[in-house]
């Protein structure tokens, strides 16, 4: 916690490593993930693969975390609630109305919802992660936490850990085994956010020199049957890059 009793979330080295290589900013990555968790996917509906997986997020943590759901007791939340969630798989079951047309209406039934609830519920708006920088919370993510008996804190702390751009290479290197729903979004992020980025050109130079390093070590690494250790050697190296990318980050 802060010194003003607030949770305060712990950034882990690999997430600082992960952002600061991908060119991306701490904050705008967790905004990027709470903008993109949405309802009406939670509930079936059609959306893009950013929302899927973003949405899926609250999912998986509530399951590693096991928590437990409080059920809603208060008869106008839940009149309101039911109406629009009957009214969201109406929209998902409409036959005549495109993908596209369907993500549209939604957003705006999404707002409906949040105008009338508002009043009566006490979902916080924001989450400060210093003393300089906080994170807007969306009407979806914040009901997606309540639905799924979990906290904004303990949702941006599990994203947080689950980013690792060595545990990620280090397991899929031979073969792909498997990612998580964290690092999924975290690659769809970078594909939108950084394309839209221009790197300064010592930057550019020292991705590049790294990124043909880090090729000669995957042959290398190809070797190494235990997947700690490979793990270990990645994140030593990752880390290199990200100190070298530090030094002339002004």
């Amino acid at each position: 916690m802060d010194s003003k009793g607030r949770d305060q979330l712990a950034l882990t080295e690999d997430f600082r490593v992960a952002c600061t290589i991908s060119n991306l900013k701490h904050e705008e990555v967790l905004q990027y993930f709470i903008n993109r968790v949405s309802f009406y996917a939670f509930n079936g509906g059609e959306m893009e693969a950013v929302s899927l997986w973003a949405t899926s997020i609250i999912v998986d943590c509530k399951k590693e975390t096991g928590a437990v759901v409080e059920a809603v007791t208060d008869k106008k939340v839940q009149r309101i609630s039911l109406k629009y969630i009957l009214l969201l798989g109406d929209l998902n079951d409409n036959p005549y109305l495109s993908t596209i047309d369907k993500m549209k209406e939604s957003i705006v039934l999404m707002k409906e919802w949040e105008t009338n609830i508002a009043p009566i519920v006490n979902y916080p708006v924001s989450f400060q992660l210093d003393e300089y920088r906080s994170l807007v919370l969306t009407f979806d993510f914040n009901l997606l936490c309540r639905m799924n008996g979990v906290t904004p804190f303990q949702i941006l702390q599990y994203f947080v850990s689950k980013i690792s751009l060595a545990r990620e290479r280090a397991l899929n290197l031979l073969e792909f085994v498997e990612t998580n729903s964290c690092m999924s979004l975290f690659g769809m992020m970078k594909l939108s956010l950084t394309a839209k980025k221009n790197k300064i050109p010592i930057h550019l130079e020292i991705h590049k020199w790294y990124a043909e390093k880090l090729n000669l070590l995957d042959e290398r690494l190809k070797e190494e049957i235990n997947l700690e250790k490979r793990i270990l050697v990645y994140r030593t190296f990752y880390t290199e890059w990200y100190n070298a990318l530090r030094k002339n980050i002004n």
